[in-house]
C-alpha cells in the first residue's frame, strides 16, 4: 500500500486556501476600478459650456465671433448668472468693459443698441497726467484740474467722468514732459462734458479700480 511522504499533503492544501482568498481580492479591486472610472467619468461631464471673453471689449462694442468663444466648467449654483451654449450672444452689445477670460455674464451684453450709445472721444494728456500701467480695456476716471496762477484762489479737482473705457493710447509719446493722445469710450450724453473741460485746464486721468 503506498502512502504519501508526510508534509506532502499541507502544501498543497495551502496553496489552494492562498488562490482561494485571492479571488475575492481581485474581484473587489475589479470592481472599484470599474466604479472610479465610471465617478471620473461622471465628474468631468457635470458642469456646461459657457461664454468666455478672447480680448478686451469695450462698452457699445457689439460683440463678434472672434470676441468671445465656449468653454467648459463648472460654476454650479452661479450658473444662472452667466450665458451658456445655448445663448446667442453675437451681435449683442456690450454694457461695460470686459476683459480677457472673464466669463460673459447675463448682465454685460444686450440686445437694444439704445442701450448703450458710445462714442469714441480722442483726447492729449500730458503723460505725467496719465496712470503708468495702463491697458487697454481698463476702466479710467477723468478728472478736471486747474492750476493756479498769482495767488488765486486754488480749485479743487472735479471728476468729469468715472469709469469710462480706454480704447487705445499713444505709447510711443508716454514720456515725462510731452502730451500722450488716448481715445475714450464715452456715451453719447457726456461727450459735450468732456470736450468743454478741455478748453481750459488739463485732465488727469487715473485707473477706475485699483
Amino acid at each position: 500500500m503506498l502512502h504519501c511522504p508526510r508534509g506532502l499533503g499541507a502544501p498543497m492544501t495551502l496553496k489552494r486556501k492562498t488562490r482561494s482568498s485571492r479571488l475575492p481580492l481581485a474581484i473587489t479591486l475589479i470592481i472599484a476600478a470599474f466604479v472610479s472610472t465610471f465617478l471620473i467619468a461622471t465628474f468631468s461631464n457635470k458642469g456646461d459650456d459657457y461664454w468666455v471673453v478672447n480680448t478686451a471689449i469695450s462698452p457699445g462694442h457689439t460683440i463678434s465671433s472672434s470676441d468671445i468663444s465656449l468653454s467648459h466648467l463648472n460654476l454650479a449654483s452661479s450658473s444662472d448668472f452667466y450665458l451658456d451654449k445655448n445663448a446667442e450672444p453675437i451681435g449683442m452689445i456690450a454694457t461695460r468693459p470686459l476683459q480677457p477670460h472673464e466669463i460673459v455674464a447675463v448682465t454685460d451684453l444686450t440686445n437694444s443698441s439704445d442701450a448703450m450709445s458710445t462714442s469714441a472721444v480722442p483726447l492729449s494728456v500730458r503723460g505725467v497726467d496719465l496712470a503708468t500701467g495702463l491697458l487697454i480695456g481698463e476702466g479710467v476716471d477723468i478728472y478736471w484740474v486747474l492750476d493756479t496762477q498769482n495767488g488765486d484762489s486754488s480749485i479743487d479737482p472735479i471728476l468729469i467722468l468715472g469709469g469710462v473705457t480706454l480704447l487705445s493710447f499713444d505709447k510711443g509719446g508716454n514720456n515725462f514732459g510731452s502730451d500722450v493722445g488716448i481715445t475714450v469710450a464715452v456715451e453719447e450724453t457726456q461727450v459735450l462734458r468732456l470736450l468743454s473741460a478741455t478748453t481750459m485746464g488739463r485732465l488727469v486721468v487715473v485707473r477706475s479700480h485699483v
